[in-house]
């Protein structure tokens, strides 16, 4: 069953705050462990699966990390190895894996920008 919308609504309220507060918090940390120890970080997780679509649509407007979010949530890392540490690859890969489990629309990067792509049908 899914959320209302008055439900939907509180949700991304409540990520959008809580994505602000880490921003703010952790925007020019370089340890990977203290931005994903950050309380806010750490409250976006326990969302939980309703959260993942806003992971995702954050992460294609802004690649920022939300990987280990996405993997926390999920159970899954759809990053390869050889691919960590690699933003833009990361980012593709976790967008990639967001639209084939039907999380997110059409996005791909382009030289460093997030464009819808035309959806087919």
């Amino acid at each position: 069953m899914g959320l209302k919308t008055a439900d939907k609504a509180d949700l991304e309220n409540e990520f959008q705050t809580l994505a602000r507060q880490w921003k703010e918090a952790c925007g020019l940390l370089s340890s990977t462990s203290a931005m994903v120890s950050h309380p806010a970080y750490q409250a976006i997780i326990a969302l939980g699966k309703p959260a993942v679509p806003l992971l995702l649509r954050q992460l294609a407007k802004e690649p920022v990390h939300w990987f280990e979010a996405l993997k926390a949530i999920t159970g899954e890392d759809p990053v390869s190895p050889s691919d960590w540490g690699n933003i833009p690859a990361m980012t593709n890969a976790s967008l990639a894996w967001g639209r084939s489990r039907k999380w997110l629309g059409q996005f791909r990067i382009a030289s460093g920008d997030y464009t819808k792509e035309r959806e087919s049908g």
